[in-house]
């Protein structure tokens, strides 16, 4: 690979590194939200009796909020995943346009 073009890829990189960081903020940032409305509707739902259409109802509620949570995690892994497999790929550009740049000096 080529200097230039190896240059090229690692700002690419950087940008789509930048990209997956700001998607797993907003991911955390909304997986919080989820917690806190999950707790809400669990300290709400004590004030009614497990058979009250009311405590089912919140019942319901956070078993959807579970499953929203469920879905934003398998999110999160999935970036998590793919920023190590970009790191990978940036530290092995980083190396081959150290060589580069070492091998032109040599000459």
């Amino acid at each position: 690979m080529g200097l230039l073009i190896a240059i090229a890829r690692k700002v690419q990189l950087n940008s789509l590194r930048f990209e997956m960081e700001h998607k797993q903020i907003l991911i955390s940032r909304a997986k919080t939200d989820l917690a806190s409305k999950i707790s809400d509707y669990q300290m709400m739902q004590n004030d009614y009796d497990t058979d009250s259409p009311e405590y089912k109802t919140f019942n319901q509620r956070i078993e959807r909020l579970n499953e929203v949570d469920k879905r934003l995690q398998e999110q999160l892994t999935k970036i998590q995943t793919q920023l190590q497999l970009i790191e990978a790929e940036y530290s092995g550009i980083d190396q081959m346009i150290q060589s580069n740049i070492q091998t032109m000096y040599a000459h």
